[in-house]
This record gives structure tokens, C-alpha cells and sequence, in this order.
């Protein structure tokens, strides 16, 4: 794999902020400006965040850590070759009010791998999760890969869901380009996949570290989710990717019946309008939606803004009617 194809999959694999940068793979994604305050610690930061893990079991091609007791189900499910740790932030208080399943998706994070189809696998161990717990109306939050298996479970399950809150994620990613087709995306999803896996172990391992620099503010919060990162098995991160690319789930997002919040990056407050439209274009349908921007932020918006993160998904759990 070439520098050039490591930058231009690097771009393609994450939902850069604004959501615009990624019409255009060939440009270098301008980095967000950081606070000129000191940053906040992040989840991955303070070890304090470490949540109190009462069970943990495997259904499926999920690994999952459930802790609290509350009457309602919050479902956290983590994004491309990341894992339960990146909610670490807000478990322990969700827990003193709301059970909660912190899911870590086979092949991530050192679980073990499952064959393709990965995103399949992904979805049908949180069904079987939800049927094995008894969960009434419980609450999905997904981030990036985790937010559109989320949104393809409100589609599945409709409103045996209580509500779906996205952290960066989308029904279709990249967004659809000028001139494409159903073939031509293919074939570029293929040559991401492939180039992916079968680059030397060395370029790999930069290229990862490179992209998750763009994907986040802070430098040390970059290298720590880079080092989790690469504990994934690669042919399941190139696989989902893959898999990511090529499905696209508009069709049905009329069939939703649960709220849903797409909460979104922005590099700033006055950028946040114009972020929230691109992501509203690429949901059309869905019938109770809201968009929230976090500024400034970047994909993993819960290390970039932790207390807006975690004062946003309060007030969305708090407004979702108890089953």
C-alpha cells in the first residue's frame, strides 16, 4: 500500500468534521484547532473513568460488560476496531441509574474474530442479546460503525427499541460522490480491503496512528487509541470496513419508529449548522430525528468534549419515554 493510498484510506475510513471533507478523498483533512485551555480529561485519560464491571459474557460476536441495576437498558456499542472502553466515560454514572451492556464486536480490541459477513454477525449478537437479557425497549447508542448498527437494529427491531442515539455515524459512509455507481464504489471498497490487509506490517501500523491523529484533538488521546486500535485483527478491521462501505441503509429508515439523535462533530459553534445539514441530507426519512453538534470535536467526540458528551446523552435519556 502506498503513503498515498494509506492517506486516502485513512480519509475514507473516518467520518471527518465537518462531514463535507470527505467528498473529496484525494484532499489532506485540515486538523481541527484544539482548545486553548488545557484538555479535559478524557475517558481513556483518567483511570478513575474505569467503569465497575458486575458481569461479563459472550453472546455471539459480542463480548459484553453489563453493570448497574436500573429498570431501563442503555446498549453502548463502540465503532471500527474499537471497544467497550471508549464509553468508559460514562458507565459509571449510567450505571447508578440504568443497566447497562457495554459491547466489545468480535475481532476488536483482542476478542477473538468471527468469519464475514462482519456486520451481520455484529447486528444479529445484539438481537440475540436484548431476546437473552429481556430487555424492554432499550436504549442504543452507537459510535461510528456501532451508531449504524444501531440505526440498522431501530430499522429491524422498530419499536421494541426505546430509543437510538448515533455518535458519528451514518446510514451510507463515505457519502455517495458525483458519478458513482454501485460498481465503481465496490471496486474501491475492494482496493481499500485488500491494500489494507496486505500492506507490510510496518506501514500498517503508521497508517493506523496516522488516521486516528485526524480522528481526535488531543495528541495523547490519539496515541492511546491508536495503541487499542491495533489490538484489533486486521482482517476483520479491513472486512468491516468493507462492509461499512457498501451498505446503505436509507431505504429503510422510514420504517424507524424510535427517536433517534445523531450527535455530530463540529470544528465550531458557527460551523455547526452547516455539519448538521450535511448530516441531515444523508437520513432522509426518519421520522423523529434530531441532530446535536459538539464543537469543537472530532470523531470521537466523547474524548474531545467529555462533559458535553455525557450532559447530551443525559438529557436524551431523560427525554426517552420509560417503557
Amino acid at each position: 500500500m502506498s503513503k498515498r493510498h494509506l492517506a486516502v484510506a485513512a480519509i475514507a475510513l473516518a467520518a471527518l468534521s465537518p462531514l463535507g471533507a470527505a467528498a473529496d478523498p484525494a484532499a489532506t483533512p485540515a486538523p481541527s484547532a484544539a482548545p486553548s485551555a488545557a484538555p479535559a480529561a478524557s475517558p481513556a485519560a483518567s483511570p478513575a473513568a474505569a467503569p465497575a464491571v458486575a458481569t461479563e459474557f459472550q453472546v455471539g460476536a459480542a463480548h459484553v460488560f453489563k453493570s448497574g441495576a436500573g429498570a431501563r437498558a442503555v446498549v453502548l456499542l463502540p465503532g471500527l476496531a474499537s471497544g467497550a472502553y471508549v464509553f468508559d466515560g460514562v458507565v459509571p454514572e449510567l450505571a447508578q441509574r440504568y443497566t447497562v451492556y457495554a459491547v466489545t464486536f468480535a475481532g476488536f480490541d483482542g476478542e477473538p474474530p468471527v468469519a464475514a459477513p462482519y456486520l451481520d454477525a455484529f447486528d444479529k449478537s445484539i438481537v440475540d442479546l436484548i431476546a437473552r437479557e429481556r430487555l424492554e425497549k432499550p436504549v442504543v447508542v452507537g459510535h461510528s460503525l456501532g451508531g449504524h448498527i444501531a440505526l440498522r437494529l431501530a430499522e429491524e427491531l422498530g419499536d421494541s427499541l426505546g430509543g437510538v442515539l448515533v455518535v458519528d455515524g451514518l446510514p451510507v459512509f463515505p457519502p455517495p460522490q458525483p458519478g458513482e455507481t454501485p460498481e465503481s464504489r465496490r471496486a474501491a471498497a475492494a482496493r481499500f480491503r485488500d491494500g489494507f490487509t496486505a500492506a507490510p506490517l510496518d506501514q500498517y501500523t503508521q497508517y493506523v496512528r496516522d488516521f486516528i491523529g485526524f480522528l481526535v484533538i488531543d495528541p495523547r488521546n490519539a496515541a492511546l487509541l491508536a495503541t487499542r486500535s491495533l489490538r484489533s485483527d486486521r482482517a476483520t478491521y479491513g472486512g468491516a470496513a468493507y462492509e461499512y462501505f457498501l451498505e446503505d441503509l436509507r431505504p429503510d429508515l422510514k420504517k424507524i419508529s424510535a427517536p433517534v439523535e445523531l450527535v455530530v462533530p463540529a470544528p465550531s459553534d458557527a460551523a455547526g449548522p452547516n455539519v448538521a445539514s450535511a448530516y441531515k441530507a444523508l437520513c432522509p426519512g426518519i421520522p423523529k430525528l434530531d441532530i446535536v453538534t459538539i464543537a469543537p470535536s472530532r470523531h470521537f467526540i466523547m474524548y474531545d468534549q467529555p462533559d458535553k458528551f455525557r450532559s447530551t446523552l443525559d438529557a436524551f435519556l431523560d427525554g426517552v419515554a420509560a417503557p
